[in-house]
């Protein structure tokens, strides 16, 4: 019997609504706030985003310390699909204008808007020009011409083209470009962190955590870092970093993904050598290796000769190996295989297959052959929750891997506690 996974999806495009994306570009821009041309039940989708990244807030000990703007519906109805909905559009932007008094107007247009054909633009610099605001509309509609990221970067592109200004720099001082889960996320904590070995300080994170006010101030920023890792979100980002070199001289850290400890290394050297700093690049990476290998020897008590399997059904893009068998390198771990599941092209799965076998000599084997060593090994790691055997002890490998040295002291903690397990009984956690 093969293995049985969820969500087993292998895509190289993404394929989403672009409304969410309009959202979280502004997310907690006060001083803003989001039109959704779209009937009412769109709405919800911004907020159970909100709701999720809460969860996952306090999930990671962490808080939100922003309050997100408002999101309102024009609430489209069957008729308006025959009508047009434009007059709905305007009643809704006068109603919300006299409610929250914003300083920027955002509409992101739906499905539904798109296919009525509403003349979303035009409504928008009518009403600039009759409230005196800026109003900002996307070229998307839903999912009928865009996905989640072409909403968020068109919101960034013109958040900047409306708002930023050239400013005397500050010296010592960063922009993050990119989401991540936010100011509060681990990405962007363990950024400020590590930039803490420069005398850098973190000035903002754009777009989507500056108010609108403050937007003309963040180009004085003597640098920006992308908060990116690899494929489109990474190519997105990295436009609009280079938007803001050309126009308005702030340069950005090129290169650089720091997952893992030879990544984390990398990235403290690039760093070093772009800010002519590399004596304290060099002392940087002394201490975090210190600190890397203090604590793998104390769990390596626990870890040292337990076996485990490695399950990958993600695409290369999207998930490189390399880390994680370096970490079960250094907790001196015995891979007995590496499964990769049935979701591959023979494309993809011949790239996925040389990444391995460059960084690892275990079998690697497809899931119908991997079904029986999963109940023999101590653990297992996986792209994919398995389903059909709740016995085994899983590891779940996320999209968004955790960065830097603290990134991978807590990946290795989340091995030794699950390994100090007691029992035999399974179940799947969460890094």
């Amino acid at each position: 019997m093969a293995i049985k996974t969820k969500r087993m999806l292998s895509k190289t495009k993404s394929c989403s609504c672009s409304m969410p994306g309009v959202w979280r570009a502004a997310a907690y821009c006060s001083g803003a706030a989001v039109i959704f041309h779209s009937p009412r039940a769109c709405a919800h989708v911004a907020r159970s985003m909100d709701t999720s990244a809460q969860y996952r807030a306090l999930a990671n000990g962490a808080a939100e310390n922003l309050k997100p703007i408002p999101v309102v519906s024009s609430m489209l109805q069957e008729k308006h699909s025959i009508f047009g909905g434009a007059d709905r559009l305007r009643a809704c932007i006068e109603d919300v204008v006299n409610t929250y008094r914003p300083k920027c107007l955002i509409i992101a247009n739906s499905c539904v808007a798109g296919v009525i054909g509403d003349d979303v633009e035009a409504v928008g610099k009518e009403s600039e020009v009759k409230y005196g605001i800026p109003v900002l509309t996307v070229p998307c509609y839903g999912f009928l011409d865009g996905e989640y990221y072409q909403g968020y970067f068109a919101v960034a592109e013109q958040l900047a083209e409306r708002f930023f200004h050239k400013q005397t720099k500050l010296e010592n001082t960063a922009l993050l470009i990119g989401d991540n889960g936010g100011p509060w996320g681990h990405y962007a904590k363990e950024v400020k962190r590590l930039l803490a070995y420069f005398s850098i300080k973190v000035i903002g994170q754009f777009p989507g955590y500056i108010p609108i006010n403050e937007l003309p101030q963040i180009t004085a920023a003597s640098f920006s870092i992308i908060l990116g890792g690899r494929g489109q979100t990474y190519n997105g980002l990295t436009k609009i970093a280079r938007l803001l070199e050309m126009n308005y001289e702030v340069p950005y850290l090129q290169d650089g993904y720091p997952v893992g400890w030879d990544n984390t290394v990398d990235w403290l050297r690039n760093l070093g050598v772009f800010l002519h700093q590399e004596d304290l690049a060099e002392k940087a990476v002394v201490q975090e290796k210190d600190k890397l290998f203090a604590f793998a020897d104390k769990v390596k008590k626990i870890t040292q000769g337990k076996r485990c399997v490695v399950c990958i059904g993600r695409m290369l893009m999207y998930f490189h190996p390399a880390g994680i068998l370096e970490t079960l390198r250094r907790l001196e771990m015995q891979v007995e295989a590496i499964i990769l599941f049935d979701n591959y092209n023979t494309k993809e799965r011949k790239l996925m297959v040389e990444a391995v076998s460059a960084q690892c000599q275990a079998p690697i084997i497809d899931q119908t052959a991997g079904q029986q060593l999963l109940e023999t090994v101590d653990l297992v790691l996986t792209t994919h929750e398995i389903t059909n055997n709740q016995d085994i002890k899983q590891i779940f490998l996320p999209m968004l891997p955790l960065v830097g040295t603290s990134g991978e002291i807590e990946f290795m903690d989340c091995i030794y506690k699950t390994l100090c397990r007691r029992g035999e009984k399974g179940g799947i956690v969460y890094v």
